[in-house]
C-alpha cells in the first residue's frame, strides 16, 4: 500500500488570495464607473436632471401640456389675451424660450389664446344711415351693404333691421348690413356705361345715389388698369330704380 504524504497535486494547487484580489479590483472598477457616470458626470457638467425646453408656441394648450409632460416639465397658463391670428386655447408666447435648458420639475409659463376680439352689434333701428355708421364705428365695426326697401308716406330714410341683429356677438371690424326703410316712390334711372370707369370713385356714387353695390375682384381683366371696372350688370341702358343692386367685376389691384 503506498504511503500517503498530505500533498496536493502540484497542477491543482489553488491562490484564494489572488482571486479575492481580481474580484475586489473588478468591483472597484464597476463602483467607479458608476460613480463617474451618476455623480461626477453630472456635477462637472451640470446637466442632472435637466432638461430642453420644447418649442410650444402655435400648439393646442392640451398638446403643450402633452409635451412638457415629457420633458418632466410642467405647463402653467400666466395669462391669456385675445389674438386674430392664433385661434382659441393656442400658445401665442412661451417663457423660458424654446432650446433653454430648464430643470426637471419647473415649470413653462405660456400665454394662451381667447380668441379674436368679439364686439356686440348695436342697436340700430330708427337710426339714420348716417347715425348707423356712426354707431358701428364706436362698436369697432364697419357697415356693410345697405338694401333700400320703399313704402308708402313721408319721412326720412331710417334703418329698419340689421345683419347680423342687435345684440349679437361678431368679431371685431366684421361688416354689418342695413335693411333701410324708403318713404314714397323709388326714383328711376338709365344705367350707365361703368366698363373702364374707376371702381372706388362708382362705387361712391352710386351708393349716393340709392343703389347697393356688390363686386368681385378678377386677375382675368384683359390688361385693364388696376381697380377698374370691366363687367357690370345690369347692362348699360338699362331702367333701374333706386334701392336695386349693381353687381360690378372690378381688376385686381395688384
Amino acid at each position: 500500500m503506498a504511503e500517503e504524504t498530505g500533498e496536493r497535486p502540484a497542477g491543482k494547487r489553488q491562490c484564494p488570495g489572488v482571486v479575492k484580489y481580481l474580484l475586489l479590483i473588478a468591483g472597484a472598477f464597476v463602483a467607479g464607473v458608476l460613480i463617474f457616470d451618476l455623480v461626477i458626470m453630472p456635477a462637472i457638467t451640470g446637466k442632472r436632471d435637466v432638461a430642453v425646453v420644447p418649442a410650444l408656441e402655435g400648439m393646442s394648450l392640451m398638446h403643450a401640456e402633452a409635451v412638457c409632460r415629457r420633458q418632466h416639465l410642467e405647463l402653467v397658463v400666466a395669462g391669456r389675451r385675445n389674438s386674430d391670428e392664433v385661434p382659441l386655447d393656442y400658445v401665442i408666447s412661451q417663457t423660458p424660450r424654446a432650446g433653454a435648458s430648464l430643470k426637471q420639475g419647473r415649470t413653462v409659463k405660456v400665454v394662451a389664446s381667447d380668441g379674436e376680439r368679439m364686439e356686440t352689434v348695436p342697436e340700430l333701428s330708427g337710426k339714420s344711415i348716417r347715425e348707423a355708421e356712426l354707431s358701428l364705428e364706436s362698436a369697432a365695426l364697419a357697415r356693410g351693404r345697405i338694401v333700400r326697401v320703399y313704402a308708402p308716406g313721408t319721412g326720412q330714410p331710417a334703418v329698419a333691421a340689421s345683419s347680423p341683429s342687435a345684440g349679437t356677438r361678431v368679431p371685431r371690424g366684421c361688416t354689418v348690413d342695413l335693411l333701410v326703410a324708403m318713404r314714397g316712390e323709388p326714383r328711376s334711372y338709365l344705367m350707365p356705361d361703368l366698363v373702364g370707369r374707376d371702381f372706388p370713385f362708382a362705387k361712391v356714387r352710386l351708393e349716393g345715389l340709392g343703389f347697393s353695390v356688390a363686386h368681385r375682384v378678377t386677375r382675368s381683366s384683359g390688361g385693364a388698369f388696376p381697380n377698374a371696372i370691366v363687367a357690370q350688370s345690369p347692362r348699360a341702358g338699362t331702367r333701374i330704380q333706386e334701392g336695386e343692386t349693381i353687381e360690378l367685376v372690378v381688376s385686381a389691384s395688384d
